[in-house]
């Protein structure tokens, strides 16, 4: 938390620097955090929300301006290369930053991983600051139900050879809602997503409805029926987190099909450290960690990097049926 704290306060002493005598003043607000808070304030106030969307643009850790940050130049020749976008959580501490780039670059440094370290790897940051779960427009702020995020997605990822989504929490449901950008060869890998924001007190925004949440939700439904890519969710022992797979269709197909309780977390008979369960589709892969930071409780288990590379980059050996569409019995979850 005190890293966190420093980059508030740096955040917040560039954006005063930056608009103190050329706007706050010009407007009669004072040059500090209050005035700051107050112009974005003011100008919400009147309808618009095009000035807290420049301000989430830079309201984040990354040293680049988002919302969407390209790891390196982008390369010239995209057909032979692999694209991950890494979708952002909303951090623990205010602080949103660039997730997933370290994983992925320590993996390719490893040397059990040689092959990796040969994989022309290209690795994109999304960020989405305004906390709307990637439904608003980063530009202007206005809510377009993730409009903006798809037309960026599809031209970002046009062209590259193969291409992979990684998420967390919000970042996880990123992943999912836009999964139809991802290649045949590509893999999803979404970490605790968070599918109806109904049961999620963290969503915070006021405009933030229950109609948009249940169209938030709808369209993670349909985005993963229609992705051609491994779809692979996984959770841990978290009851809301399991409860989230409710949402998802094929999941609970895919439950109902081996005769599991789709929301029971990983049984503790000290034979296995997660179970799988699905098809080379979709699969949900549950995990023995308590709470929803299951990433970090997967490195502190030792097992994140693996868990990382194997899901975006291993493909994987499950049969092509699909499993059968049948409820017997449990309920539905709608949006």
């Amino acid at each position: 938390a005190n890293e966190d704290d420093l980059v508030i306060n740096a955040l917040y002493k560039c954006a005063i620097n930056g608009l103190g005598s050329s706007v706050l003043s010009t407007l009669h607000f004072p040059a500090s955090k209050l005035g700051l808070r107050s112009l974005i304030a003011a100008t919400r106030a009147t309808g618009s929300q095009r000035a807290a969307a420049t301000m989430d643009r830079i309201w984040h850790a990354a040293e680049e301006e988002g919302p969407l940050i390209l790891d390196g130049k982008a390369p010239v020749t995209k057909s032979d290369k692999t694209l991950v976008v890494a979708f952002s959580s909303l951090g623990w501490n205010g602080v949103m930053r660039p997730e997933w780039g370290a994983t992925l670059r320590t993996a390719q440094t490893d040397d059990n991983n040689e092959w990796l370290s040969s994989l022309s790897l290209v690795i994109a940051h999304a960020l989405d600051a305004s906390q709307s779960w990637f439904c608003s427009n980063p530009v202007n702020g206005e809510w377009d139900e993730g409009s903006w995020w798809d037309a960026s997605l599809k031209e970002l990822c046009c062209d590259y050879g193969r291409v992979c989504f990684i998420g967390e929490s919000m970042g996880a449901s990123a992943t999912l809602r836009f999964s139809r950008h991802c290649t045949p060869n590509g893999s999803v890998v979404a970490f605790v997503p968070q599918i109806h924001l109904q049961d999620f007190p963290q969503s915070t925004r006021k405009d933030f409805t229950i109609k948009r949440k249940s169209a938030l939700c709808r369209a993670i439904q349909s985005a993963c029926q229609d992705t051609k890519a491994e779809v692979a969710v996984h959770v841990g022992r978290d009851e809301d987190d399991l409860y989230q797979l409710n949402y998802i269709p094929e999941v609970v197909e895919a439950h109902l099909a081996v005769g599991e309780e789709i929301d029971s977390p990983l049984p503790r008979d000290g034979n296995q450290d997660s179970l799988s369960i699905g098809n080379n589709r979709m699969r949900v892969v549950k995990h023995d960690v308590e709470g929803h930071a299951l990433g970090a409780g997967l490195k502190l288990n030792g097992v994140l990097t693996t868990t990382v590379v194997t899901e975006l980059f291993v493909k994987k050996a499950w049969s092509d049926s699909e499993q059968p569409s049948v409820w017997r019995g449990q309920e539905k979850r709608s949006c």
